[in-house]
């Protein structure tokens, strides 16, 4: 019976330390900028602005394997020229510029401009919207959409998903959820509440979308291609030397979906190479290596691979494991019912995505977008959009 008390007294403590906690960073906050000013939502906008010529930073870099503080100053992408400070200005820059490089005078992308006015109305509309918040839990919010948006472009761009950035976007979730519990859980919750509605959030995110994954393995993960007759293949690196595309005929195989997990595999049946001279043989790929019998040749070391093949056989994945992390920040913040309407949401959104842009069957496509749009529409109307449904069927 002791033991039992004094395990309650410690939950009731530590219970007792998160609420004040919380209580704390409101009252530090609140009175230095209040609640409902406009020129409150002026200020975050701006800091979007900003944050988000930050992640044209990180986007840039981070797939490319490159620090985003070294160098310390941004540089041109097509000269490598480095850009003065007063020609980096969020938002003001790109315009003044009309969209041209002033050191070299080549195009600079569209995506640069439109992430930053992105961050810049969503920092805005969740200043305005979420007003009844503390200025942190804001805060907090908007860092976590700010990241959102960060994987978002890299997965639709390079098909990656960077572990670190979904992690700071979980904490973020996390610690909004202590301060703003209202958005992880329906009713009303205490601030410990939020904090293990968010910790089941990113729990039910990450196992659903795992075994979402491993089911999508078992039933769409397999392809196999047969030809009456030798087949010419290609294998080539795309999208700036970050991937590698397997092209047989006129069907086309990432490596990033193959080899997703560990478990991914391609063999090439009565295949040739013409850089390894030699008769029709099997031919077995790894992540990084080329198999021939008993010898392995280092992809890295060929620019392309080619040859002929007659049959293809590949095991991968329907659904990247980067999914998952997504799936964890979302729920860090949204909870777990933002996590299923996400999937659902965003498995229709995707469908949209595949008919506009003509995407055939098999081939690859980022889930992520689809899946972070979707959350976001949970952030702002989510439960409206459900409420509304139900009484609809009903």
């Amino acid at each position: 019976m002791a033991s039992s008390r004094s395990k309650e007294s410690k939950i009731d403590i530590s219970q007792d330390v998160v609420i004040q906690w919380a209580a704390m960073m409101e009252e530090w906050t609140d009175p230095l900028l209040g609640n409902g000013e406009w020129w409150q939502v002026v200020l975050l906008a701006l800091i979007g602005a900003c944050i988000g010529s930050f992640l044209n930073v990180a986007i840039y870099r981070i797939p490319r394997g490159m620090s985003v503080n070294n160098p310390p100053r941004s540089f041109c992408p097509t000269c490598n020229a480095a850009i003065p400070w007063y020609l980096n200005l969020p938002i003001i820059s790109w315009i003044m510029l009309r969209g041209k490089s002033a050191c070299c005078h080549k195009p600079i992308s569209p995506r640069y401009l439109l992430i930053e006015c992105a961050c810049f109305l969503l920092f805005g509309g969740i200043s305005i919207y979420f007003d009844y918040e503390s200025l942190l839990a804001r805060l907090l919010i908007c860092l976590w959409s700010a990241g959102l948006l960060c994987l978002l472009i890299m997965d639709w761009e390079f098909m990656v998903v960077h572990s670190r950035i979904s992690g700071i976007c979980t904490a973020c979730g996390l610690l909004a959820s202590v301060l703003a519990p209202t958005l992880v859980g329906s009713g009303t919750l205490s601030s410990w509440e939020g904090l293990l509605w968010g910790c089941a959030g990113v729990v039910c995110g990450y196992v659903l979308f795992r075994l979402t994954a491993l089911v999508g393995r078992l039933l769409f993960g397999r392809h196999n291609m047969r030809f009456s007759e030798p087949t010419h293949w290609e294998l080539r690196q795309i999208g700036d030397n970050l991937d590698i595309e397997l092209v047989v005929g006129n069907h086309s195989l990432r490596w990033g979906m193959i080899f997703a997990e560990r478990r991914g595999a391609l063999v090439l049946e009565d295949a040739t190479v013409e850089q390894v001279p030699g008769a029709s043989c099997r031919v077995r790929f790894t992540d990084s290596q080329m198999i021939i019998g008993d010898s392995s040749y280092d992809l890295e070391k060929y620019d392309t691979l080619c040859g002929t093949c007659r049959a293809v056989s590949s095991q991968g994945s329907s659904m990247g494991s980067g999914d998952a992390w997504i799936a964890m920040a979302i729920g860090s913040l949204c909870g777990w019912q933002g996590v299923f309407f996400s999937l659902v949401v965003g498995s229709y959104i995707g469908l949209i995505f595949a008919l506009i842009m003509r995407i055939r069957r098999g081939d690859p496509m980022p889930f992520g977008p689809s899946l972070i749009l979707a959350a976001f529409l949970w952030l702002f109307t989510g439960p409206q959009l459900v409420s509304w449904f139900l009484n609809f069927l009903g």
